[in-house]
């Protein structure tokens, strides 16, 4: 029991002193930092990256969707280059014929899809029409031999 005590007397326990307690801390600190910062970064980075492969994707049917239904188109009718009614083959919602519209208004692309190709083909109701996106412009025009139209009724 003496030895022990004279142990703890004599000051053979070592200890951290206060300076490396702070220095270690402070080192801990700054890994802690670094990694915080740069996991955040990754992290705005690959929502960035979601955001921008969402609006690709948001685009690409838009495209395929429109490509289907000229390829299966029956009649056109393109109004000011702003308007496009079609009756096709190509429909989303519904299958068989449809009677279809890309109507461009007020900065945003609306959609009206009819299941009948029955009445006038740039008839649409106002409260069915489905808004596709926000776009700056939205042309369509059809070509042919003499050019290129912007008011236009048939097959191009």
């Amino acid at each position: 029991m003496e030895n022990l005590q004279s142990q703890k007397a004599g000051g053979t326990f070592k200890a951290f002193t206060l300076v490396e307690v702070l220095i270690v801390l402070s080192i801990i600190s700054l890994i802690f930092t670094l990694l915080l910062t740069s996991l955040t970064r990754v992290v705005g980075v690959s929502l960035n990256a979601v955001k921008t492969s969402e609006k690709l994707k948001e685009e690409m049917l838009l495209f395929w969707e429109l490509k289907r239904s000229f390829t299966g188109a029956r009649e056109i009718l393109i109004k000011e280059g702003r308007e496009v009614y079609l009756i096709t083959s190509g429909g989303n919602r519904y299958k068989g014929i449809v009677k279809k519209a890309y109507i461009f208004k007020d900065n945003y692309l609306y959609l009206y899809e009819f299941p009948y190709p029955i009445g006038s083909i740039d008839f649409y109701e106002e409260d069915k029409l489905v808004k596709i996106g926000k776009t700056t412009s939205f042309r369509v025009y059809a070509l042919d031999s003499q050019g290129k139209h912007e008011n236009f009724k048939g097959i191009p």
